[in-house]
């Protein structure tokens, strides 16, 4: 690639990743939090009403034919600029799905993008809606008497204050900022410049690592990197082509610090076959009572259900599905590292660190950072820097798959 062709290509990205971040979806389908009060009120009367919600006019075709002339403005031949050209594709899809909020459409766009529970993981015939129902059946099984009941017991300062002294440690000066709103379906949201929090006592002891792993050291730290990219500065802006790869590659995070615990693993379980049952028919007050007959607080099952049903409205049959790619991307990323030992091959994995990218991205980008067109990570997690610990966990994932369980041990 020539000078003039590279800082065509800069200035395009500077213009990709000004755009992209000015383009939300979550924040457009967020509900009010006086909805889940007033659910929540109804439903302890014995009287459930379904939340009524209501959505503003989206309109993004200033930055639609922005992006349009941006694609139209030059060829994509080289790794660098296929990159560029997907990065635009997924964000004319996200202003789609935003225009789509509140219809039909939205469901069968989120679909396209974001796939369904009865897709298939990796190389396998196991769908991802058989492994969470496994999952579930498992988690039921360990449950018992080890494992206690997961209490919410701890504020969104509590998580904040903890945040703090630690990122400093890690980022300085370029550490993202954390704030606490009542405007979050997630617990959290992460960026390269801030963190945001759900307001309110939703956190159990489990949340303080895992939403460090997840949000900091994989959102954010991906984002930041991303942004110090010199030619693709969109690598610091997620797109949705990417999330699947994000959520996974942060939810194996949490597996590989050992902060995942079974509490989380079977609540993203449950939200793919709440998404299933949304898509067959479900109301919100159903699926709502699905996770609580599964014993998951009703705070916490306002907030599942709200996610499979935010964009359309709970008494119609417009599902958002994102959150089946979190055990979809976690198996995902498992399978590439452990690909990635085994082949000898871990140099690839380091491009999941360099901003945001999916999974299909690092053959494509590979010689691309071979000659410097990315640069390496400037931060990386301290479970990846310490490569010999995530080995031999990975070593003992190969070697566990081999063995079968045919001793009874009573």
């Amino acid at each position: 690639m020539d000078n003039k062709r590279r800082e065509k290509l800069k200035t395009i990205n500077e213009k990709v990743f000004e755009l992209a971040s000015t383009i939300k979806l979550l924040s457009n389908v967020a509900w009010p939090i006086e909805t889940q009060n007033e659910f929540l009120n109804h439903y302890s009367t014995g009287k459930a009403k379904l939340p009524e919600v209501a959505y503003q006019k989206i309109n993004y075709d200033l930055e639609k034919n922005e992006l349009l002339k941006l694609k139209q403005s030059f060829t994509a031949d080289e790794p660098t600029e296929v990159y560029t050209i997907k990065n635009i594709e997924s964000l004319l899809d996200a202003i789609e799905l935003n225009h789509a909020i509140g219809t039909n459409s939205f469901t069968e766009l989120s679909k396209k993008i974001f796939g369904v529970p009865g897709d298939t993981l990796p190389n396998s015939d196991v769908s991802i809606i058989t492994a969470a129902e496994q999952i579930i059946n498992l988690a039921d099984e360990f449950y018992h008497p080890y494992v206690n009941p997961q209490l919410d017991s701890f504020q969104a300062e509590d998580i904040k204050n903890y945040m703090e002294k630690r990122i400093h440690a890690i980022f300085k000066d370029e550490a993202p900022q954390i704030e606490i709103t009542d405007t979050l379906a997630a617990k959290a949201t992460a960026t390269a410049k801030i963190i945001r929090l759900r307001k309110g006592p939703h956190f159990s002891h489990f949340d303080f690592k895992q939403l460090f792993y997840h949000e900091i050291m994989t959102h954010a730290l991906t984002s930041l990197n991303g942004e110090a990219q010199p030619l693709l500065r969109s690598m610091g802006r997620g797109t949705l082509r990417t999330l699947r790869t994000q959520e996974g590659l942060a939810t194996f995070s949490e597996v590989v610090t050992g902060a995942m615990d079974i509490h989380r693993l079977k609540r993203l379980a449950l939200r793919t076959v709440a998404i299933d049952m949304a898509l067959k028919g479900a109301n919100f007050i159903e699926t709502f009572e699905y996770f609580v007959s599964k014993n998951i607080s009703l705070n916490e099952s306002f907030s599942s259900t709200q996610r499979i049903f935010r964009g359309g409205f709970p008494d119609k049959n417009i599902v958002f599905t994102k959150d089946s790619i979190y055990l979809d991307g976690l198996m995902n990323v498992h399978t590439l590292f452990r690909w990635a030992m085994k082949h000898n091959r871990i140099e690839l994995t380091h491009l999941l660190f360099c901003g945001r990218v999916a999974l299909e991205d690092l053959h494509l980008l590979e010689s691309s950072y071979a000659e410097g067109l990315i640069i390496a990570p400037k931060f990386l997690p301290g479970w990846y820097a310490k490569i010999e610990i995530l080995a031999g966990s990975l070593m003992f994932s190969l070697l566990a798959n081999l063995i079968k369980i045919n001793k009874d041990y009573d």
